[in-house]
């Protein structure tokens, strides 16, 4: 009976601490912050979304900050001739690469956060690239579905080409690479 008792304990402490981990953006964040936008992580969109957040964790964006971290001198002195920049360091620590390889560079809540934790689930090109910081969407309430549809930005072209430059991807074509870095339908999640 005691180790039922104890099973039970655990698992509703599980339970209440999941509960609390999913929610905070919504209870911690001010009104101001929730207009504005705050990121979030994209492990907070897999709660929902786990089907897409499975289908991005193969992609190449799910790995952008990892490539930086692991780029040959070659790598760097390639890239420095195609940017006309002069990355002499670690491009993991240089503005110049960082910001195409991180979630929400320099913007409230984005990378670099004053939390380690929240700055690894934004070390990567996550959802919150292409539709915005996560605050806003996890603000409405899971009853209003168009609500929560239209708190997320929808991609365009020169969303990606921010990074995506001539420079980089001459013959970058937002259709095809959509379907690449979205291969999961977006939906709203299932009740």
């Amino acid at each position: 009976m005691i180790k039922r008792v104890l099973v039970i304990a655990i698992a509703a402490g599980a339970l209440m601490s999941f509960a609390a981990w999913a929610g905070d953006a919504v209870k911690d964040t001010t009104a101001a912050k929730v207009a504005k936008g705050e990121y979030v992580g994209a492990k907070k969109c897999m709660m929902c979304h786990m089907k897409i957040y499975k289908a991005w964790s193969e992609v190449k964006h799910a790995h952008a900050f990892e490539a930086l971290v692991a780029a040959t001198p070659e790598q760097i002195a390639k890239m420095n001739a195609l940017l006309k920049t002069d990355v002499k360091g670690k491009p993991e620590s240089d503005p110049a690469c960082v910001k195409c390889h991180v979630t929400g560079y320099q913007e409230p809540g984005g990378y670099p956060a004053a939390d380690s934790l929240k700055n690894v689930s934004l070390a990567a090109v996550g959802c919150e690239m292409c539709h915005g910081p996560g605050s806003r969407h996890l603000a409405v309430p899971m009853s209003d579905k168009a609500g929560r549809r239209a708190a997320i930005l929808k991609p365009t072209a020169e969303t990606c080409t921010k990074c995506h430059t001539d420079a980089i991807a001459p013959k970058f074509d937002f259709a095809e690479m959509s379907k690449k870095v979205h291969p999961v339908a977006a939906a709203v999640p299932a009740k």
